[in-house]
C-alpha cells in the first residue's frame, strides 16, 4: 500500500495497542488491589453476586451481635434473680428460726424486720432494675422480640420476667409454703430464660457459620487469583510492548513511499 493521507496499518496496529494496554492497565489494578472486580465492567454477573452475597454477611453478623446483647440481657435479668433466690433462702431461714419457740418477743420482732427488710429489697429491684434503658421486671416489657438472623422473618421472642412481686405473691415470715412457692416460682422463670438463652447461642454459631460461608463465597468472585493474574499481567506487558514497536514501524511506512517522489 502506498499512500501517505491514510495509514491503515497504523491505525490497526493502534487500536491494538489500546486494547492490549487497557487489558494491562486492568491487570495492573487487580494485582494492586487484590480483587478480581474492582469495577462494574469487570464482572457485572459476579459483581451483582457477591454484593448480595455481602448485604447477607452484614447482617447475619449484626444479628449475631444483636444476639449478644440479647445474652446479656438475659445475663443481667438471671443475676438480678439469682440474688432474689439468695433472699429467698434467707427468708426461708428467717421463716424456719421464727417457730422456734424458744426466741422471746424481742428475737422474733428482729427476725421479722429482717425479713421485712428482704421483701423491700426485693421491691426495690422490681421498681429499678434495668439494663440499657429496658426494665427488667416490668409489666410493660412481658415479652421482647430479637432480630436473630438477616432474613426479615428471623426472630426471637423472649418472655419476660414479670414483676418480683408477681413471682413471690404476698410472702409472709409465719408461711413457709408462700416462700417455697416463691422460689419455684422465680427457678421456673430462671429456667426458662436459660432455655431461650441455649436456643439463641445456637442460632449465634449458625449464624457466624454462615457469614463464614459467605465470607468464602464472596472471596472466591471478588478476589483474585495471584498466580494466574501474574500470567495474565506478563503476557499482556509484552502485547503492549510488541503493539508498541509494531506502531512505530506501521509509522515509518510512508517515510518509505516518499523515496518514490524524490528526484
Amino acid at each position: 500500500m502506498s499512500r501517505i493521507v491514510t495509514n491503515s496499518s497504523a491505525n490497526l496496529v493502534y487500536q491494538y495497542y489500546l486494547q492490549n494496554n487497557q487489558t494491562l492497565s486492568s491487570s495492573i489494578a487487580k494485582l494492586s488491589s487484590g480483587l478480581e472486580i474492582n469495577s462494574a465492567e469487570d464482572d457485572p454477573a459476579g459483581l451483582a453476586i457477591s454484593e448480595n452475597e455481602r448485604n447477607e454477611m452484614s447482617g447475619t453478623n449484626a444479628a449475631v451481635n444483636v444476639i449478644a446483647n440479647a445474652n446479656n440481657y438475659i445475663n443481667t435479668t438471671d443475676g438480678y434473680l439469682q440474688t432474689v433466690n439468695d433472699m429467698l433462702g434467707q427468708m426461708e431461714q428467717l421463716a424456719v428460726s421464727y417457730n422456734d419457740s424458744t426466741y422471746g418477743s424481742t428475737e422474733l420482732s428482729d427476725l421479722n424486720t429482717e425479713f421485712n427488710a428482704l421483701v423491700g429489697e426485693m421491691n426495690d429491684i422490681s421498681s429499678q432494675a434495668e439494663f440499657n434503658s429496658v426494665m427488667l421486671f416490668s409489666t410493660n416489657t412481658s415479652t421482647l422480640e430479637f432480630q436473630v438472623g438477616a432474613e426479615s422473618n428471623a426472630f426471637l421472642s423472649i418472655a419476660g420476667a414479670g414483676t418480683i412481686t408477681s413471682l413471690i405473691g404476698a410472702v409472709a415470715i409465719n408461711n413457709i409454703s408462700q416462700i417455697t412457692a416463691a422460689t419455684s416460682n422465680v427457678a421456673q422463670v430462671r429456667a426458662q430464660l436459660g432455655a431461650a438463652q441455649v436456643e439463641m447461642n445456637y442460632k449465634s454459631t449458625a449464624n457466624q457459620e454462615y457469614s463464614t460461608d459467605l465470607s468464602a463465597v464472596e472471596g472466591r468472585i471478588r478476589d483474585v487469583d495471584v498466580a494466574q493474574e501474574s500470567i495474565n499481567y506478563a503476557r499482556q506487558q509484552m502485547l503492549v510492548q510488541s503493539s508498541t514497536a509494531m506502531l512505530a514501524q506501521a509509522n515509518s511506512t510512508p517515510q518509505n513511499v516518499l523515496s518514490l517522489v524524490k528526484g
